[in-house]
């Protein structure tokens, strides 16, 4: 479960270029709900998920995840809680450590850390087994460094590694929109049968309307750092990206430009 109530930051308060990004936002999610999030460009989309990561301190409100209330706390001291996958393939791993380097450093999140070996014979099985479910032959390849994966590969391990320790909540942050089409639709396959074998309580924002249709189980619509659509159930079923560009036109008040979101 996790909670938002109230939540408001300014950048740069008190000066020409003063950006309210979130601005009051309130948002529940249930236990093993999969949520998706969209919004045009400057909706507060990252800034929120900076604030429930941890990576960015709110000025107002509060963040609970199950009992824990997390607002105060730092990105370290929430990483047994919050796991997430970035928008570059890049990011999130380590291009210089191997791929079973990468998955030892996930599988101990938010532990304590010492002196011992980060890979024992036992856990290189487990990576093994758990690097077999994503089908891309790369349970033989442990000892290769994770630079040498192509952005889908490393984008498929990047959900496994946040995925290999149980945690609160999933922050999924465009992790598709640095790929092809192709490669996109094997990642968001992967996300689905993940998030679903886990029974993960997931955040997923994106661009398109069409992923935020055919994926999860409820879409939530952010406009200037507020919730300004919230669909799920027999609503969200019946819906189609013009149907949810038009109620988003009505909820504004106003008439999108063709760019302001990408309808996927």
């Amino acid at each position: 479960m996790m909670r938002a109530q109230n939540l408001t930051k300014t950048f740069n308060p008190g000066t020409p270029i003063e950006n309210r990004a979130l601005r009051g936002l309130d948002l529940d999610i249930p236990t093993g709900q999969f949520v998706t999030v969209i919004g045009s460009n400057g909706a507060g989309k990252s800034t929120f998920l900076n604030a429930i990561s941890g990576d960015l301190a709110v000025d107002q409100g509060s963040i609970h995840i199950d009992d824990n209330d997390v607002t105060r706390q730092n990105a370290w001291q929430r990483a047994g809680l919050v796991a997430r996958v970035f928008q570059d393939p890049m990011a999130g791993t380590c291009e210089g450590l191997s791929i079973e380097e990468n998955l030892s450093l996930a599988w101990q999140r938010g532990a304590r850390r010492g002196l011992r070996r980060a890979v024992t014979p036992a856990l290189r099985e487990e990576f093994r087994a758990r690097l077999s479910t994503l089908k891309l032959g790369l349970e033989s390849r442990l000892s290769d460094r994770m630079g040498l994966l192509s952005g889908g590969q490393r984008q498929a391990v990047s959900l496994l590694m946040a995925s290999l320790k149980p945690s609160r909540i999933l922050l999924l942050d465009e992790h598709t929109a640095a790929l092809d089409p192709r490669t996109a639709a094997f990642v968001l396959e992967l996300t689905d049968q993940i998030v679903a074998d886990g029974k993960l309580t997931t955040l997923m924002v994106t661009h398109s309307m069409r992923q935020a249709l055919d994926h999860g189980d409820r879409t939530v619509m952010l406009h200037q750092g507020r919730v300004v659509l919230d669909v799920s159930g027999e609503e969200r079923a019946r819906l189609d990206v013009p149907h949810l560009l038009a109620m988003f036109e009505q909820t504004r008040g106003e008439t999108l430009d063709d760019d302001a979101l990408l309808l996927g």
